[in-house]
């Protein structure tokens, strides 16, 4: 497996203005993690095909890989002319992402909105990557949903959408600590959750996140055990990227990678 960094881990140094992206890449490399994972709110809203293909061309000549491109998209949005702007916007990034020679990006359901009727916006959630997958396919590019949003982010309703879309390219991205809101307080006993959760969605995966901000004396995780997911994304026979997000004190990013950099490399 590869060990990675989400950019949005390092958020606190980009809206301060101490770091762009070509400073983040430079940053990956100091850490010596294997690649970095694009967010889209920093990424030049002019000419954002322009700035992606330009941070894939540092980090190739790093030595490193871009592990996705996150498209913050939310298809369960209420209205028609809503979601068809989501929809157009998603088949446009997939062409950016693409064009960087990235085959990767990171996709979300959609956030519930009070009064909607919740069923209905499953659907809407199915008919917009209907929409999207036919580009993805053409681009070959990998769409992973990620259990973040508010529309199904259980593992059996993210499967459940995965076989209503039916597209080879639609996948997986496992975010563990996603399936237990407050994950820092609560007992072991509802953290067991996370893992079995986790076990029905790593067989589709494509890409993973690992929620990092506490760790014990020894260097392990606070809140869960890092090798036990790890041996989970092995089973289902996954083999790429897992992507360190700062859940948390993001101005301590640099050391806070460092250690989760190491505690990934322990169990690799």
């Amino acid at each position: 497996m590869k060990a990675s960094v989400s950019a949005w881990s390092y958020r606190w140094f980009f809206d301060n203005g101490k770091m762009d992206y070509m400073a983040f890449v430079d940053e990956v490399k100091r850490l010596g993690a294997d690649g970095l994972e694009i967010f889209p709110r920093y990424v030049n809203s002019e000419d954002p095909g322009g700035h992606i293909k330009a941070i894939a061309r540092k980090v190739a000549k790093l030595g490193l890989e871009v592990s996705a491109v996150i498209a913050a998209n939310d298809f369960a949005r209420p209205t028609l002319q809503e979601r068809a702007e989501q929809v157009e916007r998603m088949k446009q990034w997939i062409a950016h992402t693409a064009e960087a020679g990235i085959p990767r990006m990171n996709v979300f359901t959609g956030y519930h909105v009070a009064g909607q009727d919740p069923e209905m916006e499953v659907y809407r959630v199915i008919d917009c990557f209907r929409e999207v997958m036919p580009v993805a396919e053409r681009f070959n590019v990998t769409l992973c949903i990620e259990n973040h949003s508010s529309v199904h982010p259980d593992a059996d309703g993210l499967l459940a959408i995965l076989r209503a879309v039916g597209s080879k390219n639609l996948r997986t991205n496992p975010d563990p600590t996603n399936f237990v809101p407050d994950f820092a307080r609560r007992s072991p006993a509802v953290l067991e959750a996370i893992y079995t959760e986790t076990e029905k969605i790593a067989p589709a995966m494509a890409n993973g996140h690992l929620k990092i901000n506490q760790f014990t004396a020894d260097g392990e995780h606070a809140f869960v055990s890092v090798k036990r997911l790890l041996d989970l994304f092995r089973a289902a026979g996954y083999d790429g990227h897992v992507v360190l997000e700062v859940d948390s004190q993001p101005e301590k990013a640099p050391e806070i990678c460092a250690a989760g950099l190491a505690l990934l490399r322990k169990y690799f």
